[in-house]
């Protein structure tokens, strides 16, 4: 409702006992606007067994009806969002008997899964993940959102790059930052690194562009060495043959370059953890990786065997009190939730 028809509304029920006539053309006029919520006015301020008693007891039954419309809707919304965890858990539990054991998982749905859908990474106090746009920030219980940034990529950075894709991500310690791998998606032009504020996932205005002749195809993730200053990535984003190394303290100046003893396909995200690099993938079997940085020694930890369709993402390490340490991201079948699924290390012979 426009200011000037509230004026008018105003002064219809003050005067439209004095002078009805001139009530009567104003209702018109509201009439010929067919504007509905007026016409409600009209009826209960110039009608002659109506008077203002009247009014204001309709005015409490809307009131009512306006309540109960927004009660029917959460409780709509409810059903809905439960009919959605029951079924992306039912499509999970098709691969219970073979899937990697979790100390637990975190379903995540809809706009949450959205956010959720790339990397993730931790300073031991929060998570922050990516999507393919923004970044964000929740509790530990992986659900409870603290801050987003939906629109993380500075649009700079887009007109001058083209970049248009967030990939993996990874909190330094020393600067409290956030390192993210930007993409000019499928023209592997301009591999960047981008910096964000982890307090309030603001673009720092730090960033990176790496060598396109080292990085081949893309920068799908950054992992952050934090005990020895380092930020590590790979040559290509399909077929990973070597580590590539930067220092962060000296301008992200390249370091070296390790060979890896094998080639990993399809490496999604990767942290350090007590001097090895454990590296997600989007395999067939969505495996995880042991890679150590010094020699390039590569051997598969475990597989995640999760429901075909779903798409793994990112890792992260924390050690909990429930006994888990890798906390891994995966997409289900139907893109509409995702799952944070916490994993202890494994023992190895």
């Amino acid at each position: 409702m426009c200011i000037r028809d509230r004026n008018m509304i105003a002064y219809i029920w003050v005067n439209f006992n004095r002078n009805k006539s001139l009530a009567d053309k104003y209702l018109l006029i509201l009439a010929e606007k067919r504007l509905t919520y007026h016409a409600v006015f009209a009826k209960f301020i110039t009608g002659t067994a109506v008077n203002r008693r009247s009014f204001m007891q309709y005015i409490e039954i809307l009131k009512k009806s306006i309540l109960l419309m927004r009660r029917l809707a959460a409780l709509t919304l409810a059903a809905f969002m439960t009919f959605l965890s029951v079924l992306t858990l039912g499509i999970d539990a098709l691969s219970a008997g073979k899937r990697h054991p979790e100390v637990s998982k975190v379903n995540v749905l809809l706009i949450g899964a959205a956010e959720r859908s790339q990397g993730i990474t931790t300073d031991g106090k929060y998570y922050y993940f990516s999507s393919k746009w923004g970044l964000t920030k929740s509790e530990l219980d992986g659900k409870t959102r603290v801050k987003s940034n939906p629109l993380a990529i500075p649009q700079q950075l887009k007109d001058d790059y083209g970049l248009a894709h967030i990939g993996g991500i990874s909190y330094s310690k020393a600067d409290n930052c956030i390192y993210a791998g930007l993409e000019d998606s499928k023209v592997w032009k301009y591999p960047v690194v981008a910096v964000y504020d982890a307090d309030t996932l603001k673009f720092t205005g730090r960033y990176y562009i790496l060598d396109n002749t080292r990085h081949t195809r893309g920068l799908p993730w950054v992992a952050v060495d934090n005990d020895n200053g380092l930020l590590i990535a790979l040559d290509h984003s399909k077929n990973a043959n070597e580590l590539i190394f930067y220092d962060i303290v000296d301008n992200m100046k390249y370091v070296k370059t390790v060979k890896l003893s094998e080639t990993v396909k399809s490496i999604q995200g990767a942290e350090m953890y007590k001097g090895m690099l454990y590296a997600a993938t989007n395999n067939d079997t969505q495996a995880i990786y042991k890679i150590d940085p010094v020699s390039g020694e590569v051997s598969k930890y475990f597989d995640r065997n999760l429901t075909k369709g779903s798409e793994g993402e990112g890792i992260t390490v924390l050690e909990t009190e429930d006994g888990a340490v890798f906390h891994a991201i995966d997409m289900g079948p139907l893109f509409i939730n995702a799952f944070i699924r916490s994993y202890a290390p494994v023992e190895e012979g």
